[in-house]
């Protein structure tokens, strides 16, 4: 079966064209479940290695350019991903399925992007942000004040004084599972503010790890930041653990949020049916 690698600011997906559902042919053969494929696939070292995995198919509305089903690297299935977004429209305009203006289909709604540069840039508008909401949690027997947010999916935003002593793992897992956001959980992003800079770090559902970068939790870090007059302006640059920088553009009211940065091709390869043997 073949795929492509596509990272954007250090999240990395694997992506498979499924238009001719061929995918699910290689799944049977595999003799694994959906969720099992997704996770041997991803699993490091053993596996190709990524955060999620991105079939795209037809779309139900023809007017839309394609519809993707996105999973995360443990097989379980997302509303929305923005890097991944970037990736999977970087993907689709390379093999001549979208032009520079992109509609597509996810389990958020219809999302629009646009492709700049010949693909080497994306820009996406990911769905609008809901209300953000303070929260005071008490986690491992101590107080962690944030802001609870929907940009797609949801995020616990978390300031801290020094974003590169956070225990983002432990710290990011005790928020995540919280009684607070049972039964589905959230991601969790710690943020520190650097001048007009946001820098953010992910603890990612789905993942279970600190990610390298997270695009709808850039969008979310970028909105709260604006929301608590901690930045003013409408374009916000937001510092991801890679080092590289997403841009986050938030319209009047926050109705409209794009979000904007590179995306890179890893490689292009065969899938072989050993990985599950």
């Amino acid at each position: 079966m073949e795929f492509a690698k596509i990272q954007g600011s250090g999240n990395d997906f694997i992506i498979v064209d499924n238009r001719d559902e061929r995918f699910y042919e290689f799944l049977e053969k595999a003799g694994v479940c959906l969720k099992e494929f997704v996770a041997r696939v991803c699993r490091p070292h053993t596996g190709v290695g990524a955060d999620g995995l991105i079939l795209i198919e037809n779309p139900e509305d023809p007017s839309n350019d394609f519809r993707w089903q996105f999973f995360n690297s443990d097989g379980s299935e997302a509303e929305m991903c923005g890097n991944g977004a970037r990736c999977a429209v970087r993907f689709c305009y390379e093999l001549g399925i979208v032009d520079e203006e992109v509609r597509f289909e996810t389990l958020a709604g219809v999302i629009r992007a646009k492709v700049l540069e010949g693909g080497r840039r994306v820009k996406v508008q990911l769905t609008p942000p809901s209300v953000p909401v303070e929260k005071s949690l008490e986690v491992n027997g101590n107080p962690v004040k944030g802001v609870f947010i929907n940009t797609g999916v949801p995020h616990f935003v978390t300031l801290v004084s020094d974003i590169d002593r956070v225990d983002v793992v432990g710290l990011g897992r005790s928020i995540r599972f919280h009684r607070e956001f049972e039964p589905s959980g959230t991601n969790v992003d710690f943020v520190e503010i650097e001048g007009k800079r946001v820098k953010m770090r992910t603890y990612e559902r789905g993942v279970e790890a600190e990610t390298l970068s997270c695009g709808t939790g850039a969008v979310a870090s970028a909105v709260v930041a604006r929301t608590l007059g901690l930045v003013n302006t409408e374009e916000v640059e937001v510092i991801t653990r890679s080092g590289e920088v997403l841009k986050v553009h938030i319209g009047k009211g926050q109705g409209e949020v794009y979000l904007e940065g590179e995306v890179r091709k890893v490689f292009e390869g065969v899938l072989s049916l050993e990985i599950f043997s």
